[in-house]
């Protein structure tokens, strides 16, 4: 499934690289939200080049945001497995699909499996899209479980959205995955970082929200994790840090007052969907030194000031 906004370009090498997977009943699943048709119409309407029988394409007029978009392609889609590629991604090899199968035969407790991520034009791994291992000297080039997955290359059980639910879809952007991970984990499923299963990553610009929105709507997400999943200690630390850290970031007090803005305005929703996750799962994430620390829902400190850490996480890369 791919999700897709005002990146036609991209798309075509996406869908294309899927469909070039030697592992057959397939089925390709686009939902659109781009705000230009014209082309895409062209490639998916009657003898374009992505007019294929194992090829479904939907678009959706009103701004959905990624998790939204995402949802849609999940409850369109038929398989028992769904893999997931970002629109400005492609599957490094035309094996992929085999090797996801055979991984999910192999581990039964797994719910979902995290790709590798290169680099498209280097082919250098993206240490900035690979999970956190669970102990420090473990490598990108290594096979370990964790406790979060980023989006641009992700496989799935469908038992997985049936038993934790979907995307929260009013996340708009960024850290959609987090939240799914913390609900799986909390499920009884494990998740798994696999290298053996990879996407050349472009992370093309063409459809990103604005550089200062951007940093709003990840610390926004942040306090929104904290609220839907977590004891209130941690939304309240949760919240007094990042309330701190986007001012820094943005060295804006009005991003301060959007953030909150936007909280106060789905305050009902938040509280209706608030599903505190078990004691265990917690002390689950914490034990790998993760994105929990003491009352806190963030990167561990020796994620960023250990022997190991990488100071860029200051920045989440953007």
């Amino acid at each position: 499934m791919i999700a897709t906004y005002n990146r036609v370009d991209s798309l075509v090498d996406a869908v294309e690289s899927a469909l070039d997977q030697r592992y057959r009943p397939i089925e390709v699943v686009v939902v659109s939200n781009s705000t230009d048709r014209t082309r895409e119409d062209k490639l998916f309407s009657d003898g374009g080049r992505l007019d294929r029988h194992d090829v479904q394409y939907y678009h959706f007029a009103e701004r959905m945001g990624a998790p939204g978009a995402k949802n849609a392609a999940i409850e369109r889609a038929s398989g028992d497995i769904i893999v997931q590629m970002d629109d400005d991604a492609v599957l490094a090899d035309d094996t992929a699909t085999d090797e996801v199968l055979r991984l999910f035969d192999s581990y039964d407790d797994v719910g979902i499996l995290a790709f590798q991520s290169l680099d498209y034009y280097s082919g250098d791994v993206k240490v900035d899209e690979t999970p956190d291992p669970p102990e420090f000297h473990i490598e990108p080039d290594e096979q370990f479980r964790t406790t979060s997955f980023i989006g641009m290359g992700t496989a799935f059980r469908r038992e997985v959205f049936e038993k934790a639910g979907l995307y929260p879809d009013n996340f708009v952007y960024g850290f959609e995955e987090m939240d799914l991970s913390i609900r799986v984990l909390d499920a009884g499923y494990d998740i798994l970082y696999t290298p053996s299963v990879a996407v050349y990553h472009k992370k093309t610009p063409e459809g990103r929200l604005s550089d200062k929105e951007t940093k709003e709507r990840l610390v926004e997400n942040r306090i929104n994790i904290a609220v839907r999943n977590l004891p209130w200690r941690y939304v309240l630390f949760t919240t007094v840090i990042y309330s701190v850290y986007v001012v820094l970031l943005t060295r804006s007090l009005s991003s301060l007052v959007n953030v909150f803005r936007r909280l106060y305005e789905k305050r009902d929703r938040l509280r209706a969907e608030r599903n505190v996750v078990d004691r265990e799962t917690i002390k689950r994430i914490k034990s790998s030194q993760t994105m929990l620390f003491l009352w806190w829902y963030g990167p561990h400190p020796k994620r960023i000031l250990g022997r190991n850490g990488n100071l860029g996480r200051l920045k989440w890369e953007l």
